[in-house]
């Protein structure tokens, strides 16, 4: 009878044990993984894939890689895991993070979360690469988290490019000027051990060499348009060098005039009965010698306002006799259609000559002991 009570109490307390061991066990997180390749060459890629299903309350912490993460974050996560002896991240020699896909949410079952994690790696290292991905379970009452690990190791086969010496190859070849020559056999033999094809065999790839045509590309470019401009400004400067002129040198007001009044008794106006053109050229000489000589506004003043403006400037008697007796015929020409004859125009041509060559400005050295020469002296000479 003792002891079928002592059944009748220890078979329900077991029963509950079991129940809350069962609700304990469920929820826990558990933690699968997979890559996406079981086998790479040195420098592929791969993807790491880790399948969590977990408690919708549930806290747990995803293991990251260290090239995620900036400097102050991979201090403070070293400091952590120096904490929690348990807690594994993988080697960061033999993987590259290339990047990392956030957490996901593949479906939801009640309370149950089904979640994926996706890494895309390079990987760094050949020959059998052991992996053992784990998560971080926070339960609750306890200090430090809780590391579960996947069922299995996962195992990643790496092959490697052959580093091929080509003294392996070498064989005695007397017909060969060097005595030895390249065993082709054995060199085929062995890439085609190791995967390879002998390197003739090999097709280009535009891919590998793509940024170097790009870069190259861009830098002939630049290149060209520099030389461009170069070239059209080094033209500009040299048509702005060919079309520069020379400061022209002002001649003196009295070689201005000489040349105006040969010029003028060349064209043979007053011969042609052109009487008003030929004084109002004679005119315009004057006026315009009598500016660049004194500074006098001569072109736009009348006669009279020239003969006041001239009343301060020391100019012989006669000189300035015979300017006034020019002037005035050559307002009468013009407003009242006068018609001089022939000896006195070729008097008023003889006037603005002399008038010019008794007025024109010289050294004073060479002024000294010269006198006005009139029209007189000329005829008389």
């Amino acid at each position: 009878m003792m002891q079928r009570a002592t059944y009748a109490i220890l078979i329900p307390l077991l029963l509950l044990l079991g129940v809350v061991d069962v609700a304990a066990s469920d929820s826990r997180p558990t933690v699968r993984a997979a890559f996406s390749r079981d086998s790479v060459e040195v420098g592929d890629r791969v993807e790491l894939i880790l399948d969590i299903d977990k408690d919708r309350a549930a806290q747990i912490g995803i293991p990251r890689f260290d090239d995620a993460l900036s400097g102050e974050q991979r201090r403070a996560l070293q400091r952590r895991k120096a904490k929690m002896s348990s807690y594994e991240e993988y080697d960061e020699d033999l993987f590259e993070l290339i990047a990392e896909e956030p957490l996901d949410t593949i479906s939801e079952e009640g309370r149950k979360l089904h979640l994926r994690k996706r890494y895309h790696l390079a990987v760094m290292e050949t020959g059998a690469i052991p992996m053992r991905p784990a998560i971080l379970y926070f339960e609750r009452n306890r200090e430090t988290p809780d590391t579960i690990y996947v069922d299995d190791t996962l195992m990643l086969y790496v092959r490697s490019y052959a580093e091929l010496d080509t003294t392996l190859f070498l064989k005695a070849d007397p017909a060969s000027q060097q005595g030895f020559g390249v065993d082709r056999e054995l060199a085929s033999e062995y890439l085609e051990d190791d995967g390879l094809y002998e390197l003739k065999t090999l097709p280009f790839i535009f891919a590998e060499i793509r940024d170097y045509v790009t870069y190259g590309a861009i830098i002939a470019v630049l290149l060209a348009l520099v030389v461009w401009v170069a070239v059209v400004m080094l033209r500009r400067w040299l048509a702005h060098r060919a079309t520069m002129v020379k400061p022209v040198v002002k001649l003196p007001a009295h070689i201005v005039a000489n040349k105006a009044l040969v010029e003028l008794n060349n064209r043979k106006l007053w011969q042609n009965g052109k009487f008003k053109q030929y004084y109002t050229s004679l005119a315009s000489i004057l006026r315009v010698y009598i500016s660049d000589r004194w500074a006098i506004g001569a072109l736009e003043m009348t006669t009279d306002e020239i003969i006041s403006a001239l009343v301060e400037v020391d100019i012989a008697v006669k000189s300035r006799s015979d300017l006034v007796a020019l002037l005035r015929m050559a307002d009468m020409v013009k407003f009242a259609k006068a018609e001089p004859d022939a000896e006195e125009n070729e008097l008023n041509y003889t006037r603005a000559y002399y008038f010019v060559e008794n007025t024109k400005l010289l050294d004073e050295e060479k002024n000294e002991g010269k006198s006005d020469i009139t029209i007189e002296t000329n005829i008389e000479d």
